[in-house]
């Protein structure tokens, strides 16, 4: 095709001249393309032809920039597959050789459900070809252009892409030109990426490969990949990787979305500006607005603001559909503002529990009762004042999609200064400081006085808030007045019978009074109603750690990490499951997988001391447990007993019977476990370590006294 500005010929299939830029007029039925295409010959294989002793060729199914793709039968096996050739014209090319069988050798690396398999990498009559799965469908493309995608239907296709994407990037593989011409949708409704001619693996080689896409940008007006879909810092010369692939989704799920590409431009130059400058047009009123910030943060243009990981997309995604099957999301009788205003509720919910200890409504809730007139998206009633509704939704969204607490906190703060009385508001403010310290962030007990000043308010404007009460039944965990906890549940569940985060610290309440069958009892409750409420499975899965069943404990972790790979509670818990089986190598790996961020928290820093002291490495044990650790251990409940563990480990016996002290005035009377605990055995046999276990059994035996007073109605309210 010649163009009509510089009148360079160009190939029939392309919509830029190679030369100049200019967009071609192209047929109407070819697809637009961005991608570098070289002129091709054909290799002339008719069909019937057999290849390499064995592929009887059916038809020719496609020809690309690097090959041709046609349609065979395995005649030993009696299975279909494909085979692609290099394109003759490449034939005497040594770095595109390289690079078409880099691609086999690549993908073939490769094992997951949702990327193109690779067979045999083989030659023909000195021909090289690879022989693959043959997909059957039609391209993602395709499917967008036959009829809109509904948002559930963009779910579906974006979690399974997301989900081979993390398995090719835990893989050190990063795919480069992916797009919705190279995913495959088969006739049952799965997702195929194909085409991994421009993958490249993440370590070795990186210079090599930048040099070769600044040549290509520089000499020959192309890139390596498809323009359309490429990440800004591309175009900008540097160096793809893990979140390039993270941007290209982002396109992929625009496109599916709205129907169009979020970038465009009359030349090649004006679209790579356009990628680099502009901001997508807003997407279609009946995109979900959880799905469209899923989108929005895929197409940040630093990217070090998008998803840093596949496996986080896929979470969020996950979550996106778990909402879309509630009942109130699927509710034909409510009008499409009501359906957008549940799903909102539902999947900000539901991702937030993937990364907070957080109330969430279950399947069927209804707005507390006796709240009365508006809500806001946890069912809680909403301010009278719009605007502090916003900054409330905004901080529910920071901690959904970015565990961003300062943010977070910062919106609610601008809710409170519009509508101080906003008690739904000041009783998430108040669980925000808590959460620094619960998350491992931060080891300032003084944040619990702040939290509790701010509970008292929020009762202040609203006695019935169930939120202000279940997170007072937390803040009096980590004070140490369990007998308080109690109280606060009765009143959130008389407020709300389904408020989960009331639940959860009743069976906390239980398990740190030993009564591990009644906090099982809870955990499960919880789970049977919401599998997705990881903070029920954390908790059941620790029980079954100290009950001594290792293989249920790492089941229940492996589940929360399925669903988010990077759990920064799980990762510590289970390494710590395989530092109880003596399986240290284990434990490390799990350690060394937490990101930097998370490796900084306290509990991750002493689950590392107590590993490298069990090493015999008690120098850079000690570097791990320094004071800032040590005082984290003394404000968080859950890692006293751990400060107590770790001295045991490195021999230190009365600071280890001293810190086990402590663990018990912090509320953890576990005796049983305390017998049970290996990392303990050093203080088994000391005199104060039999005082614990009897002051513990007197305890007990106290609160059972008082419990058994108590009315049938009281004993049940909970």
């Amino acid at each position: 095709m010649e163009c009509p500005q510089c009148r360079a010929d160009n190939p029939a299939d392309t919509s830029f001249c190679g030369k100049c830029g200019s967009r071609l007029s192209i047929a109407s039925n070819a697809p637009p393309s961005f991608t570098l295409t070289i002129p091709r010959g054909s290799l002339g294989i008719a069909k019937g032809r057999i290849i390499a002793g064995k592929y009887r060729v059916l038809e020719e199914v496609g020809r690309g920039g690097m090959g041709q793709v046609f349609k065979a039968e395995d005649a030993r096996l009696h299975r279909t597959v494909a085979i692609k050739f290099l394109s003759p014209d490449l034939l005497g090319d040594p770095e595109h050789q390289s690079r078409f069988l880099r691609e086999a050798q690549t993908a073939s690396a490769l094992n997951d459900p949702h990327i193109c398999v690779i067979h045999e990498i083989g030659e023909d009559e000195g021909r090289p070809f690879i022989a693959m799965e043959f997909v059957a469908g039609r391209s993602l493309k395709e499917t967008i252009q036959a009829q809109p995608m509904a948002a559930e239907e963009i779910g579906r296709y974006g979690l399974q892409i997301a989900g081979a994407l993390q398995h090719a990037h835990d893989q050190g593989i990063i795919h480069r030109d992916l797009k919705t011409a190279n995913v495959m949708i088969t006739p049952d409704g799965r997702a195929k990426i194909l085409d991994f001619g421009l993958a490249k693996r993440l370590a070795g080689g990186e210079r090599r490969e930048e040099q070769v896409s600044q040549k290509s940008i520089t000499e020959a007006g192309t890139f390596l990949g498809t323009m359309s879909y490429m990440a800004p810092e591309v175009f900008r010369g540097d160096p793809a990787d893990a979140r390039s692939d993270i941007w290209s989704l982002g396109v992929m799920l625009y496109e599916m979305a709205a129907g169009k590409l979020p970038f465009d431009g009359q030349t090649g130059f004006e679209l790579s500006s356009s990628i680099l400058r502009d901001t997508p047009p807003s997407l279609p009123p009946q995109i979900p607005a959880p799905l469209g910030a899923i989108i929005t943060r895929c197409l940040e243009k630093d990217p070090a603001q998008r998803y840093q990981r596949a496996g986080e997309i896929r979470a969020d995604l996950q979550a996106f559909l778990s909402a879309a099957h509630l009942e109130l999301f699927s509710s034909r009788s409510r009008s499409r503002r009501r359906w957008r205003t549940v799903a909102v509720t539902s999947a900000i919910l539901i991702a937030v529990l993937v990364g907070l200890w957080i109330f969430r409504p279950s399947p069927g809730l209804s707005p507390v009762p006796g709240s009365g007139g508006a809500t806001v998206s946890t069912g809680a009633r909403a301010s009278r004042l719009p605007e502090a509704n916003e900054y409330f939704e905004k901080a529910m969204m920071f901690l959904a999609h970015q565990f961003d607490l300062s943010r977070a906190q910062k919106m609610l703060e601008k809710a409170l200064d519009i509508d101080p009385a906003f008690a739904e508001a000041r009783s998430w403010y108040a669980f925000s400081f808590i959460l620094e310290i619960d998350s491992g962030y931060s080891n300032d007990s003084s944040l619990l006085y702040k939290a509790e000043e701010q509970l008292r308010r929020a009762l202040q404007d609203d006695p019935n808030s169930a939120r202000a009460h279940a997170t007072f039944a937390a803040l009096y965990f980590y004070q140490d007045q369990k007998e308080l906890m109690s109280q606060e549940i009765e009143k959130a569940l008389k407020t709300n019978p389904l408020e989960v985060d009331a639940k959860n610290w009743l069976g906390n309440l239980y398990n740190s009074n030993g009564e591990t069958a009644s906090a099982k009892a809870v955990f499960q409750e919880l789970l049977d109603r919401d599998p997705l409420y990881f903070p029920a499975r954390m908790n059941l899965g620790d029980i079954l750690r100290t009950e001594g069943d290792h293989a249920g404990a790492i089941r229940e972790f492996e589940k929360i990490l399925e669903q988010d790979p990077q759990n920064s509670y799980a990762i510590p818990k289970i390494a710590r499951v395989f530092i109880d089986r003596n399986d240290l190598r284990s434990a490390r790996l799990r350690l060394e997988g937490l990101r930097e961020k998370d490796a900084q928290g306290y509990e991750s820093k002493i689950t590392w001391a107590i590993l490298l002291a069990l090493e015999g490495k008690i120098s850079e044990a000690q570097k791990k447990m320094d004071e800032e650790c040590l005082k984290y251990a003394a404000v968080a409940p859950c890692a006293t007993l751990m400060a107590a563990e770790y001295f045991a480990v490195t021999g230190d016996r009365i600071k280890a019977v001293d810190w086990l002290e402590r663990a018990v005035r912090n509320g953890d009377e576990r005796t049983e476990w305390f017998r049970r605990d290996r990392l303990l055995a050093s203080i088994w046999d000391l005199p104060r370590f039999k005082q614990i276990q009897d002051s513990i059994a007197y305890r007990r035996e106290q609160r059972s006294s008082a419990e058994r007073k108590k009315s049938p109605e009281k004993r049940s309210a909970i």
